[in-house]
């Protein structure tokens, strides 16, 4: 049977390139809307969902989860499955996941009181990184160099809490960075009344961060971080590197494409726990210790797409090498169809 396909349309988002494929290959599809009330009726005339929602809008987390599991318990083949995205953009999600299936995560503290947050903190190592449980491209995360503000975070979290949302000014010199000419400035431009109302309506929506801590094992000496994603049965690959005097890379904007820098053992186990969670697709974000051994600092579905095309080529599971670039959006579409 054809495969009747549902994309929910979203500028700037995978649908964009799903769209044109669509297209070009005369595949049998149609945009619909998920925030319908009517969407399961709607759903009910298709086999294939494709709905790249992202953080970025605040009504996704009340809805996109329930939505995709209830499809998928339609007999509907979806992207992303309930699999791949149910921990996106939540990082104690991601944690407990990691931990049950004993991937080599960063050790990673999350506390749900204040007191005992207060006994591990006076009797932990500092530096750590501190997190919220939400935010992508190193939004809210920080590094805590002693325990006196590590207490000072801990009273906010357990007090007034933090906003999961960042100003439209945040990381504004790595905005100003990407910029590569005046195409990318007068599209800034123009996007700028929509950003000021997306991030108002998420900051009205979005309830605050608050009683929880999260903190994380600072891992020193690292001057970029690997990242791997996996789609299907390929396996793209660049390196992140830090921010001038920072600890971060990601959100940087200086990727490097050389894959003689990254570290195929990164690889192995990206592709392992994508084989484990049954995940579609997967993007995993690592550091290395003294030892040069590989650790995970959180996982997302979503990515951008122009990173992956960057890509020279990609891995399969055996490890054999595919020099070709290829758009993640047309690889989705290709192992869900």
């Amino acid at each position: 049977m054809v495969p009747y396909i549902a994309i929910h349309e979203r500028k700037g988002s995978f649908s964009d390139r799903w769209v044109k494929v669509c297209k070009d290959k005369q595949l049998s599809f149609r945009t619909v809307n998920c925030y319908n009330s009517d969407i399961i009726k709607t759903l009910s005339n298709f086999n294939v969902l494709l709905w790249h929602w992202s953080h970025e809008e605040a009504k996704n987390f009340l809805i996109a989860r329930a939505i995709i599991s209830s499809v998928e318990n339609m007999g509907l083949r979806v992207f992303p499955n309930i699999s791949t995205c149910w921990h996106y953009d939540d990082k104690i999600a991601q944690k407990y996941l990691l931990e049950a299936i004993g991937a080599p995560l960063v050790p990673t503290y999350v506390f749900y009181n204040k007191e005992e947050a207060f006994r591990w903190i006076s009797s932990a190592a500092f530096p750590k990184v501190f997190k919220l449980r939400r935010g992508a491209g190193s939004e809210n995360v920080r590094l805590v160099r002693d325990y006196k503000d590590a207490q000072r975070l801990c009273r906010i979290a357990f007090r007034k809490g933090f906003s999961p949302v960042q100003s439209l000014f945040h990381d504004s010199r790595v905005k100003v960075k990407k910029i590569r000419n005046l195409k990318d400035l007068f599209s800034k431009v123009r996007n700028i009344g929509h950003a000021v109302a997306n991030t108002s309506e998420r900051k009205s929506l979005m309830p605050l961060e608050k009683g929880y801590v999260y903190f994380q094992d600072y891992i020193p000496n690292n001057r970029f971080d690997t990242r791997v994603t996996i789609i299907g049965n390929r396996a793209f690959a660049c390196t992140r590197n830090v921010r001038k005097n920072d600890f971060r890379a990601s959100g940087s904007g200086d990727i490097v494409y050389d894959i003689n820098k990254v570290n195929l053992d990164c690889v192995k186990i990206a592709f392992d726990i994508t084989r484990d969670l049954k995940t579609q697709s997967l993007a995993f974000d690592f550091l290395s210790d003294r030892l040069n051994k590989p650790l995970i600092t959180e996982i997302s579905y979503c990515y951008v797409s122009s990173c992956i095309y960057n890509c020279p080529g990609y891995w399969d599971p055996k490890f054999n090498w595919h020099e070709r670039h290829i758009w993640p959006e047309d690889a989705i579409l290709e192992d869900l169809i």
